[in-house]
């Protein structure tokens, strides 16, 4: 009788370790999943992962930049036009392309003939594109993210904004008008020629 009683509490305690030896596992594995689910909505904002949703979303809009560079190909610019320079208004991750005509003294030039067959003045190019969108549960971490990293994805937006530009213009075949051409954000101290696909500063592009 003993030995069958001492048997039963053995199994009966054999039951209770590999009870909690399960419990433990479970809670191992609920919370190596709440890890990896934390680790991927950081990697969410992440500089790589960040810029790649950015020219994912510039590029879905290429073909309506090309289009409008193309128009230029049917246009007879006005005689006293020297430069055309696209210039990009960025707003709360929104970028809106304006090409101005200029002369080399920064002077925006303007048909003064009121010829219609000759272009002066400015075209918008494209506008409002967005180039970042924000689920409305993830505003806070990636105000903390982008904050945190500033300096590096502005100039990393600005570069991609840049290469967007250069790679619409090349399809559109903006290298075939004769008038030099240049890039740049509003209110930046340098622009990208587009012909020569280079950074310059504005006492390179302008003659003052």
């Amino acid at each position: 009788m003993k030995k069958v009683t001492l048997v039963l509490v053995f199994i009966f305690l054999m039951g209770l370790l590999g009870c909690e030896a399960t419990n433990s596992e479970n809670q191992k594995s609920t919370s190596d999943h709440i890890i990896k689910e934390d680790k991927e909505a950081k990697s969410l904002y992440t500089v790589d992962s960040y810029m790649k949703t950015v020219d994912e979303n510039l590029k879905a809009k290429s073909e309506i930049l090309i289009s409008n560079i193309k128009d230029l190909h049917t246009r007879t610019i006005y005689s006293e036009v020297e430069i055309l320079d696209f210039v990009a208004f960025v707003d709360m991750f929104d970028v809106s392309i304006t090409m101005f005509s200029m002369d080399k003294q920064a002077n925006e030039v303007f048909n003064e003939n009121k010829d219609s067959t000759n272009f002066a003045g400015s075209l918008d190019m494209i506008e409002n594109v967005a180039y970042t969108h924000l689920m409305g549960n993830q505003t806070e971490d990636f105000w903390t993210f982008y904050e945190k990293n500033e300096e590096e994805l502005s100039t990393a937006e600005k570069q991609a904004i840049a290469k967007w530009v250069t790679d619409c213009w090349e399809k559109a075949d903006g290298q075939s008008l004769s008038l030099p051409a240049y890039f740049s954000l509003h209110d930046d101290y340098e622009s990208f020629d587009l012909k020569k696909k280079q950074w310059i500063t504005d006492d390179e592009k302008w003659s003052y």
